[in-house]
């Protein structure tokens, strides 16, 4: 407890009056430490917030056209399954409006995933006595949004300049592995052994030491309790997911 008083003590001697928006960017990549200890005094919402729904709605532009010829599939089965023969023109337009859709509903959700995460992550680390006051951990989960929403971005442009939609992202371990020769939770799990959600939950670690006063050790330790309790959940999903995506080929 003393060791993580007297770092964050230096840090705090280290944090400049202010920071303008290139070096708290700057800082989620190179030194977190400062960044969490900056917007723990001086929280601020609305710029990470606008960076992460327009990395969202990017991604969403960027992969529309996949998405379109994926949407038209699912359509086509569904009345195909169903017994209804959907005129293609329809099938056309309900595919359209559904990427179409995806674009402005992103910046919709990515809001709500930020409000819902903030406060559940705040719930489970109240359990570890962190500091009271919500607004510096919106704005400590609003930065570290901006990661996984960058990676978003760079594996919608392997999408867009490839071709070659994924079910996981490009930059994840089940990105080497062939989906059928292994099982569908095994390949869920490994979607979420990716370079950008570890560095996230690293920065959870991070974020709830000098944002929330919790003890250093232990920050890392929730942290990755809960990035194991989320790999498996999503596994589970991923396999859900599979077996109900089956039913409409």
């Amino acid at each position: 407890m003393y060791e993580n008083a007297e770092t964050s003590k230096s840090i705090e001697e280290a944090i400049p009056e202010r920071m303008n928006i290139f070096q708290r960017l700057g800082s989620l990549l190179f030194s977190p430490k400062k960044l969490f200890s900056y917007t723990a005094k001086r929280p601020t919402l609305l710029f990470p917030l606008i960076v992460v729904c327009i990395l969202r709605a990017l991604g969403q532009v960027l992969t529309m056209d996949q998405f379109y010829r994926q949407y038209m599939d699912i359509v086509y089965n569904m009345g195909k399954n169903t017994g209804n023969q959907i005129p293609m023109d329809q099938i056309e337009n309900l595919a359209r409006g559904m990427s179409i859709a995806n674009v402005f509903l992103s910046p919709v959700s990515s809001v709500f995933e930020w409000l819902i995460l903030t406060l559940i992550l705040y719930l489970i680390f109240r359990l570890a006595k962190c500091e009271k006051g919500l607004k510096k951990y919106f704005s400590m989960m609003a930065y570290i949004m901006i990661i996984p929403s960058v990676g978003g971005v760079l594996n919608a442009l392997y999408i867009y300049f490839t071709g070659d939609y994924m079910l996981t992202m490009v930059t994840s371990l089940a990105s080497l592995l062939n989906a059928d020769t292994v099982s569908n939770f095994v390949y869920g799990i490994t979607s979420q052994i990716e370079v950008f959600n570890i560095w996230t939950y690293v920065l959870y670690g991070i974020g709830f030491t000098y944002t929330g006063g919790v003890q250093k050790r232990l920050a890392y330790i929730i942290s990755a309790a809960v990035f194991i309790a989320v790999t498996l959940v999503l596994g589970g999903s991923f396999t859900l997911s599979a077996d109900v995506a089956g039913l409409y080929k």
